[in-house]
């Protein structure tokens, strides 16, 4: 019998735990790549949507209990870099994974001078979206030493 890893998402014995994730995106099509991407993980997630960064500040305010959010880049109203510097001026206590089309040097440095836990390239594969996602998901961000997660 193989040992399981406890923290695999692929495997019943991680289906216990419970995620709260906000996805911030403001394309359909994204939304529905991300929800394909996370159709595989044995976990129940409780998943929200925003449109914009003035949304997502709303909905961290009224469900106070997001584990994470995935932050879209290029957004309407506010984009994903001010809305990351706002979440972290206001010390709201919740993970955010930048997403982006872009790869530049300036996208990802700022992301992290502003207070990300990690940048993702939107992959042109599934699979390599899938595995980005599930790195994060499993990594604890609770911990201080937790280094930034670029997956570019």
């Amino acid at each position: 019998m193989i040992a399981r890893n406890p923290l695999d998402i692929f495997t019943e014995s991680f289906s216990l735990q419970t995620l709260t994730i906000l996805l911030a995106e403001d394309d359909h099509d994204d939304i529905l790549v991300f929800k394909e991407v996370i159709s595989d993980f044995q976990i129940t997630i409780n998943l929200h949507f925003a449109k914009d960064g003035l949304q997502t500040l709303e909905l961290l305010h009224k469900l106070q209990n997001v584990d994470i959010v995935f932050l879209d880049i290029n957004m309407p109203l506010m984009n994903g870099l001010e809305c990351l510097s706002e979440i972290r001026k206001q010390s709201l206590p919740v993970s955010v994974i930048m997403l982006s089309t872009s790869n530049s040097d300036y996208h990802v440095s700022q992301s992290k001078i502003l207070g990300a836990n990690g940048y993702i390239t939107k992959p042109a594969s599934l699979n390599d979206f899938r595995q980005a996602i599930k790195d994060v998901l499993t990594t604890d961000w609770t911990k201080e030493q937790t280094d930034f997660y670029a997956n570019i």
